[in-house]
C-alpha cells in the first residue's frame, strides 16, 4: 500500500468551483484494503483488488464477494476488464508492470513492463483503464511525478502527460461514450472529470481520503468508488457538473 501524506477526514469546501455528488448508498465489503475497480462483464458486476492479500475479488454491485481469482500478484493497485479480449488487466506498482488476467480461468497469460517517471518504489502506476475505442489502456502514476500514460500492448507508450490538478492520482475511470476521464486523487479528497488531454474540467469534493477505485455508470449516472481504510464500497449520483 502507498504511503499517503494527509490522513485528515475533513470534507472539503465547495468554493464555486466544484461539482457536486449525492450518496446513494454505502457497502461495507470482505476485500481488505480495496485499490481499484471497474466493471465486470455488461457492467453487472464490479472487480477489485486488494493490496492487502493482493488478490482479485468479482463482487455484486452492492459488494458482496462473488468469487476470488486464482492469480496473486504483488502491490497490486489498479484493475480494468476488456470485454472484446475477456481480459482483466492490473497494474503491480513496485514493479512498474501491467499483467493480463483471463477473465475466466483467472490464470495470467501476458506481463508488460511499464516505463513510468520517478524511481521511489511505491509511487508508480495506481490506476488503469481500457479505452475500447483505440484499444489502449489509460494508466496514472501516483506522484513523482504525476502523470497519465496512454499505453498500448503492441506499441508501447503512446503517450505520457504531465498531471498537476491533484495531491496524487489513485485512480482513472475512461467513459469511452463521452470521450472523458474520470480521475480520482485519495490525498486531495476529490474526483476530477477530465477530458482526453489530462485538463480538469469539473472537480468533485468527496467525503472520505483514502477512495483509490472508481467506475462510472454513466447510463444511470452513477459513480462507484472503493475506499482502502474503511473497507466500503459507496455509491454517488452527480446532481452538479460546471
Amino acid at each position: 500500500m502507498s504511503c499517503k501524506k494527509d490522513e485528515n477526514n475533513d470534507v472539503p469546501p465547495d468554493n464555486g468551483d466544484s461539482g457536486k455528488l449525492e450518496k446513494v448508498k454505502e457497502y461495507d465489503i470482505s476485500v481488505k484494503e480495496p485499490s481499484g475497480l471497474c466493471f465486470g462483464p455488461g457492467k453487472n458486476t464490479l472487480l477489485t483488488v486488494s493490496d492487502n492479500s493482493n488478490n482479485i475479488y468479482e463482487i455484486t454491485l452492492t459488494g458482496n464477494i462473488i468469487r476470488q481469482l486464482d492469480y496473486t500478484g504483488d502491490d497490486l493497485e489498479g484493475i480494468t476488464y476488456s470485454e472484446e479480449s475477456n481480459i482483466i488487466a492490473v497494474t503491480e506498482e513496485r514493479k512498474r508492470e501491467v499483467v493480463f488476467i483471463d477473465y475466466n480461468t483467472g490464470n495470467e497469460t501476458q506481463r508488460y513492463e511499464i516505463a513510468t517517471g520517478g524511481n521511489i518504489e511505491n509511487k508508480g502506476p495506481e490506476g488503469i483503464s481500457y479505452n475500447p475505442n483505440n484499444d489502449a489502456f489509460y494508466i496514472v502514476n501516483e506522484d513523482s511525478p504525476g502523470e497519465m500514460i496512454i499505453w498500448n500492448k503492441n506499441y508501447g507508450i503512446i503517450n505520457k502527460t504531465d498531471l498537476n490538478f491533484a495531491d496524487d492520482y489513485s485512480g482513472i475511470f475512461v467513459d469511452s461514450g463521452n470521450a472523458l476521464l474520470w480521475i480520482l486523487s485519495d490525498e486531495s479528497k476529490a474526483l476530477f472529470k477530465c477530458d482526453y488531454n489530462g485538463i480538469e474540467l469539473s472537480a468533485f469534493p468527496l467525503e472520505y481520503n483514502k477512495y483509490e477505485g472508481v467506475a462510472v455508470d454513466t447510463k444511470n449516472n452513477l459513480i462507484y468508488l472503493v475506499n482502502d481504510r474503511k473497507n466500503i464500497l459507496s455509491v454517488y449520483k452527480i446532481v452538479k457538473t460546471l
